[in-house]
């Protein structure tokens, strides 16, 4: 790893006795990172006697370039960690001044995605540390993890290095699929191409040289090689013909009503509740979690619900989405007031179906 800094690790955990004894197992876990000189690791408990905690925290939160977020539900059911510290957390993620990963540490209701999209959890599989045996498996898992990401923030060549990497494993598969002795040839040139330059110095510029030439040659057979396999993309004349007709599968896209919130205080943001409104079965939000998902979160159709083409809950239906569905949010507005002196606001959401897959 080619450190050009020191990467400041900032540990947002609950103030329970049982997520800090899990934060120090983690920390202990990462000592090998510090000892290297990779991280330096910040938590309160290193605030001095004496001094403004509110204000330590959050210089420290700001100059952090790793942000771990412990969860768990006393995280999630503290105001204070979940909308002070999560939140700006959040914002320096999405300004690309830190990196936000979120630890799981216990079994938590999926509710805490919502305000965290589109960042890495560890351990991997999303598996919470407590479902491990024994932890130190986890904690392993997770110092792998932040090794990789500290690995990507520190090494200008990482990205290079990843490309090389699936190089070769994509070339050792096409190998494996041509035959042994073609895996033979792979491993020997591979070897070769990235054995330590042991020679004398006069000799280096023509072994890198030759590497170079090798590479690329070995590059180019590849990209023929996908290009046009022999023989193993042709298709049998009685096969039946792609024709221009054939359809493709389309994701209906179109707006649902998702729900009302309490808009008292006058602001609509993701991770907001939606209300529970008994008196009749078309108040109840239309979607699991029952918050304000943000947009591209994937949400769960909980009853049979029309998807319209336009915003108007009077448009024609284009169809009829189905309890248990996945569907992507791509936007959330207000539709209207309940009454006129209701502070119930129902909101529309501008969703996308999912097929096989939900990808954005």
């Amino acid at each position: 790893m080619q450190n050009t800094k020191v990467i400041k690790v900032f540990y947002c955990c609950s103030d329970s006795a049982q997520d800090e004894k899990m934060r120090q197992k983690l920390e202990e876990h990462l000592s090998t990172l510090e000892r290297q000189g990779v991280i330096n690791n910040w938590h309160k408990g290193m605030i001095s006697p004496g001094k403004e905690w509110e204000s330590e925290i959050d210089t420290n939160l700001k100059k952090a370039d790793i942000i771990l977020v412990l969860i768990s539900s006393e995280f999630t059911a503290s105001d204070y960690h979940w909308d002070v510290l999560a939140k700006q957390a959040m914002e320096q993620h999405r300004a690309k001044t830190s990196r936000v990963i979120t630890i799981l540490l216990r079994p938590v209701d999926n509710y805490w995605k919502v305000a965290f999209p589109n960042v890495k959890v560890l351990p991997k599989g999303e598996r919470p540390i407590t479902e491990w045996r024994p932890y130190d498996k986890a904690f392993a898992n997770i110092a792998t993890g932040i090794r990789e990401v500290a690995e990507e923030l520190t090494d200008s060549a990482f990205s290079t290095k990843k490309i090389l990497h699936w190089i070769r494993v994509i070339v050792i598969l096409v190998a494996k699929a041509a035959g042994n002795t073609f895996i033979y040839v792979a491993r020997a040139t591979f070897s070769y191409l990235f054995r330590p330059l042991r020679s004398r110095r006069r000799n280096r510029v023509s072994n890198i040289t030759v590497r170079l030439v090798v590479l690329l040659v070995l590059g180019g057979i590849f990209l023929r090689f996908i290009s046009e396999p022999p023989g193993l993309l042709e298709i049998p004349s009685s096969a039946p013909k792609p024709t221009s007709n054939s359809k493709k599968t389309v994701n209906p896209t179109g707006w649902i009503w998702i729900g009302m919130v309490n808009n008292t205080s006058g602001a609509l943001s993701a991770g907001k509740q939606l209300i529970l409104r008994p008196s009749t079965s078309e108040e109840f939000p239309s979607i699991a979690p029952p918050v304000v998902p943000s947009t591209g979160a994937i949400v769960t159709v909980k009853y049979e619900v029309n998807l319209r083409k336009e915003k108007s809950l009077s448009a024609q239906p284009i169809i009829k989405l189905k309890k248990g569905e996945k569907i992507v949010i791509l936007k959330v507005e207000p539709l209207q007031k309940i009454s006129n002196n209701s502070p119930y606001i129902k909101l529309r959401a501008q969703v996308r179906k999912c097929n096989l897959t939900c990808n954005k």
